[in-house]
């Protein structure tokens, strides 16, 4: 998965000599590639062109995930978006032209000035061009970004958590009626189509971060590559990991078991008992107390050997998710 930001900056030649060297190299006599890989790529629709797509897609990236964020021209403006919709439109076509079956869609909602009408044009104007999978993503104000900063001098207004709720309502809605399936809180697709990436961190698998600042979690252990560009490339030179000692987090059992659970819960299958017991070699209820079941009743169910939130339970999943960790 090549992300965090817009790789596609970085030039199509580029990519493609990375894609060489991951699909050459081996870890422990196991190649970093296989024949079936899922290769990602996160794009801008306004820093590719049809030449790129079709470089990337010859380097063997075949799945797409293009952050358009919206379709309408002012949403974008303010969102800092340097596309136009038509640009994004353009993009997935010419994705599909350059032989990308494999396509997703970032879209966010939530954020000041979005409406209820302008959400459900972005959602439609998305589902007549159908890619194969659609996130949808409620923004969150961070605190020390432009945005908490014009929040706090009053100079926009935040959209109501009962107006977020709709719109994220009516996205299940349109998505769930189009054929797609709601797999994840925030993620949707068509058949055979959720993303393996995504679903690798739900499913309390390990992974592994390449580049600077990127975050990995093997062995037990968290960690982060540093983000200073001279220690990295040193440590490369040396042939040692290039890890940032202080961002190495060793959490206790009982915190991992939380983790698991949280990101578990996330998934509309949530997760199978055997697995947490598989992992921690325990009961899931020798560790946590059956009667949350009874708290919240209707909401959280366990049926078939799996643990999962109803889908009203996954309007307040947050606070259920709270419960374990």
């Amino acid at each position: 998965f090549l992300g965090g930001g817009t790789p596609s900056a970085a030039g199509a030649d580029l990519i493609v000599k990375l894609t060489e060297c991951a699909r050459k190299s081996s870890s422990g006599g196991i190649g970093l590639l296989s024949e079936d890989s899922e290769i990602t790529m996160e794009i801008n629709p306004g820093t590719v062109t049809y030449g790129d797509l079709l470089k990337y897609r010859k380097a063997g990236i075949n799945r797409l995930s293009i952050g358009i964020q919206s379709a309408n021209e002012d949403e974008l403006r303010f969102l800092g978006r340097i596309h136009s919709s038509d640009d994004a439109l353009r993009c997935i076509s010419d994705a599909r032209r350059a032989g990308f079956e494999n396509i997703s869609v970032d879209l966010i909602f939530g954020f000041p000035g979005n409406t209820l009408a302008s959400w459900r044009e972005t959602l439609c104007r998305i589902l007549d061009v159908r890619p194969s999978h659609i996130s949808v993503y409620s923004l969150q104000i961070e605190e020390g970004t432009p945005l908490y900063r014009m929040f706090r001098r009053d100079e926009v207004e935040q959209v109501t958590d009962e107006e977020n709720r709709r719109m994220y309502h009516d996205a299940v809605s349109l998505l769930k009626h189009s054929g797609y399936e709601m797999y994840e809180i925030s993620n949707a697709s068509l058949p055979k189509r959720a993303c393996r990436h995504n679903l690798k961190y739900w499913s309390y698998a390990e992974y592994l971060g390449l580049g600077l600042g990127a975050s990995s979690f093997a062995g037990g252990s968290r960690f982060k590559n540093t983000s200073r560009m001279h220690e990295y490339l040193t440590a490369i030179r040396k042939h040692v990991p290039p890890v940032d000692q202080e961002s190495i987090e060793n959490y206790s059992q009982r915190e991992e078991m939380g983790i698991f659970v949280f990101t578990g819960l996330r998934k509309a299958e949530g997760f199978s008992l055997d697995h947490f017991h598989h992992v921690f070699r325990k009961d899931f209820f020798d560790v946590y107390d059956e009667d949350i079941l009874k708290k919240y009743k209707g909401l959280l169910i366990c049926a078939d050997g799996r643990l999962y939130l109803s889908e009203h339970g996954m309007d307040v999943s947050n606070r259920i998710m709270a419960e374990f960790v």
